[in-house]
């Protein structure tokens, strides 16, 4: 992560090119019946200073004025609330505020006003009662920009682990393993790290325990995975695995991998929270926008306590920046 203005604006400088000026990133509302209003509010606190980056809160009156509620200090102009424009939202995505709200974001985002979006949490359960077969911003967003492969990202300090079968139930996942599925999903992850490192290591995590023991707990290890692997050795990506699970995160298994592919979400989920809960930052790969995202939920537990962390949803916004940078810098 880049994250202090002093570094931002020197890599900024670096740019041959005038045209950029300040990064744009729009923050979409959120379930306001949660903590999001209270942890952009924070955030907004938080960079109110930071005259390097505009954000665009997304949000419709209602949430406008709860966020505005839990700010600390008054807004700098480079923070700037926008209601969404429901003319021009698809009538079956209208009638929910937070997917509107996310909706217009990308749309700002497509059109080149916006640089990168960073979404509050929602309530998948809730949300799906207004929008049937919702399961995440992940599935959304690949819906509504027509996008053929993404990749769930989970990045926490210590690890990048990608989330290859995202929100499906765990007797499905075996539905969802393919060899082309693997691939895709590595090519993904490796096209990221690749702007950090120049030949990344990709671990590919095994799917049956201890890597299926030569096909006695399973043959997808030795049908599925491993010729994977091996096809993406021959496309010069550095794919190790299969990793079994149980020992891929911890010594000295990790520190051979700058990035892992999970078979299925709580594979990839449990560590990455056990490891950096507070830090978590949640990036889909594959869009034709840049999307960040806090690592956790809506808790409704601690709503109205003024208690929930905002680090989670600024080292979003942080890592939405560090990805702007690294687009511009490579153009």
């Amino acid at each position: 992560m880049i994250g202090s203005t002093k570094e931002r604006k020197s890599l900024m400088l670096k740019r041959t090119s005038k045209d950029h000026g300040t990064i744009r990133i729009g923050i979409t509302q959120g379930e306001i019946s949660g903590i999001s209003p209270e942890i952009i509010a924070k955030t907004l606190d938080f960079f109110n200073d930071d005259k390097t980056i505009e954000l665009y809160v997304i949000a419709d009156k209602e949430a406008e004025l709860e966020i505005k509620a839990n700010l600390k200090s008054p807004l700098s102009k480079h923070i700037i609330f926008n209601n969404p424009d429901y003319s021009k939202i698809p009538e079956q995505i209208k009638n929910c505020p937070e997917l509107s709200c996310v909706y217009c974001a990308s749309m700002l985002s497509v059109n080149g006003e916006l640089e990168a979006i960073v979404t509050a949490p929602v309530d998948k359960n809730k949300t799906s009662k207004k929008y049937p077969h919702f399961s995440g911003h992940t599935g959304f967003l690949k819906e509504i920009l027509q996008t053929e492969q993404v990749l769930m990202l989970m990045v926490t300090p210590s690890f990048k682990i990608g989330i290859m079968t995202e929100h499906v139930p765990l007797k499905e996942v075996i539905n969802y393993i393919s060899k082309e599925r693997i691939i895709s999903s590595v090519d993904l992850l490796n096209s990221y790290l690749k702007s950090t490192k120049t030949e990344p290591v990709i671990g590919v995590l095994a799917l049956n325990p201890h890597s299926g023991d030569s096909g006695l707990v399973g043959r997808e290890e030795i049908d599925i995975i491993v010729p994977a692997i091996k096809e993406l050795n021959s496309m010069g990506i550095k794919a190790i695995g299969p990793i079994p699970g149980d020992t891929a995160f911890v010594s000295p298994v990790k520190e051979r991998c700058d990035g892992t592919l999970a078979m299925y979400h709580d594979q990839g989920m449990i560590p990455a929270k056990i490891k950096g809960f507070d830090s978590l930052v949640n990036v889909t790969l594959g869009l034709p926008i840049i999307r960040t995202s806090p690592g956790h939920g809506v808790a409704y537990d601690i709503k109205g306590k003024g208690t929930a962390s905002p680090n989670s949803m600024i080292k979003a916004v942080n890592q939405a920046i560090d990805m702007v940078l690294a687009e511009r810098i490579s153009k």
